[in-house]
This record gives C-alpha cells, structure tokens and sequence, in this order.
C-alpha cells in the first residue's frame, strides 16, 4: 500500500517554562498552533515482514536508527506485538532544523498515525499519544494536530479556537539553537516575563491582533538573549524592520511575524534579511 502525507509545521504563541521533573524533562504552559509550511512523507508499506528504509532529500539528516521515524517505527511494533511490515520510506524535508517548528516530531507524529491506520487503528488516540510521548514531547500535540494550550511536558492537550487572520512569516536564519542550552540559560534569569496564555488564547478565538501580541513572552527566548551571540544580533537585525513585530517559536531559531499582507512583506524581509530562509504561512 502506497500513502503520501503532507506533515505540518507548528509556532508556539508564547512558552512558560513552570516547572521540572526528577528525570529533568520540564514542564510548561504554551500555545501551539499548527501551519501549513509542509514536509512530504512518501512511502510503501509491503505485505511481507521486513525492516523500514529511509531516504531524503537531505544529506544531513540520519537514516538509521537514530531517526525520529526509525524510532516511531520500533516502538510501534515493540508495543503491539505485530509483525514489523517492510516499509520503503521517502522524507522531502522544508521545514527547517533546529528552528523551534517541530519538523522532527510531525513527521514521527504523521508517521505513526499512518501505522496505526494500516494495521486497522490497533492503538487509541490515548494510547498514541502515550506512544508518542515516550519519544518525543512535541509529538502528542501533532497527534492531534489542532491549536492548543499545551501543559506538562507537551501530553496535555486542550483544544483552543484559532480565528486569527493574518499570513505568518517565518524567519530561520542560517544558524540553529541547542534546545539544551535554551533551557540551561533560561536558569540564569533573574526576571523571567511570563507569557499571558489566558489572553493569547481569548486574543485567537477573537480574532484580537493586539491582545495576542502584546501577551506573548518566551521564556527559552529570554534565556538565550543573555549571551548567546548569533540570537542576539539576530533579533537586533529583526529590530530594524519597521511595523512588525517578530516571536521566536519554541527554543528557535525561527521567529515569526504575523502580517496582513504577507506576500509584499516577504519580499521586503528577502531584501533585508539575505542568508535567511523565508516562509509565507498560515495557521491550521
């Protein structure tokens, strides 16, 4: 059986760090909303036992057992007990990485939905969910794959409106950011500034531009901007783009902006901002 999957981008519309756990995984409080800037999961499942096989268009990216899909792929068949199916995998990789948009974990969360489906939905959304979890904390939210106020270590998921309309524009400059040192960092602070979720999410099912942006606050953000040097100029250089104001998503090195018409202002950031991937978005 042949399948095509489109896996799906996501910002995050502020992020508070709340907490730690003893095995150091953190807990937060954030928004996380599904986009449409997409990578493409080509595959076949075949009828007889086998092994996956992985190929990209990225020559950088792992395509042995060191990736996401390879590791969706075990735990899939270790938790059920079925019979590993042969499975010829192709990865097409836009959205960028280590930029805070949880490529990796849509497309492990794509991939084992599309699992699930072929062996005749085996596993419950709960139990998915817990599936995904164990591998990685973004993937339980793209499981569900709808705007969501996201606590814990990203396994509590609560469904909110998004009825914002504005294009996105993402920004990944032409370095990444350690989600390690983002949160190492982030103990420095002396005054974090906390993200309001409670207004982001009213400002998204209201459609309030306003409230929601003046609300948004990120705590890795914050951390990285005492002394990680590539951040710091970086947001300097967003600074003096006049009438936009730019959020990083997750531990970055993505921001985003949103914009009314975002097919004039990409050409603007292009001009400005050379060496940086741009994307013209929309939230799901």
């Amino acid at each position: 059986m042949k399948f095509s999957l489109k896996s799906n981008a996501k910002i995050n519309i502020g992020l508070n760090v709340t907490g730690v756990l003893p095995n150091g995984y953190h807990l937060l409080d954030m928004v996380m909303v599904p986009i449409s800037l997409v990578d493409r999961l080509d595959g076949e499942i075949f009828d007889e036992e086998g092994e996956l096989e992985i190929t990209t268009n990225k020559p950088s990216i792992p395509t042995g057992k060191e990736n996401i899909l390879w590791k969706i792929y075990n735990k899939f068949y270790e938790m059920s007990g079925l019979p590993r199916k042969r499975i010829k995998l192709h990865l097409e990789k836009v959205i960028p990485h280590e930029a805070g948009l949880g490529g990796g974990s849509s497309n492990g969360a794509f991939f084992l939905k599309e699992l699930n489906s072929y062996h005749n939905n085996f596993f419950s959304l709960e139990e998915l969910i817990e599936i995904g979890k164990s591998i990685g904390a973004d993937i339980p939210f793209f499981i569900v794959n709808k705007p969501s106020r996201v606590k814990g270590i990203g396994e509590e998921i609560e469904v909110i409106e998004n009825n914002l309309d504005r294009d996105i524009i993402l920004i990944k400059p032409n370095f990444g950011v350690s989600t390690a040192k983002a949160y190492k960092n982030m103990y420095m602070l002396n005054n974090k500034v906390d993200a309001d979720i409670d207004k982001i999410v009213c400002g998204l099912r209201d459609n309030d531009i306003t409230l929601v942006e003046e609300s948004i606050e990120n705590h890795l953000e914050q951390g990285l901007l005492l002394e990680d040097s590539n951040i710091i100029e970086f947001r300097k250089r967003l600074s003096n783009i006049p009438n936009m104001k730019f959020f990083m998503s997750g531990s970055g090195s993505a921001y985003y902006t949103f914009v009314e018409n975002g097919e004039r202002e990409v050409k603007a950031i292009k001009e400005q901002l050379q060496h940086c991937e741009v994307h013209l978005c929309r939230g799901l």
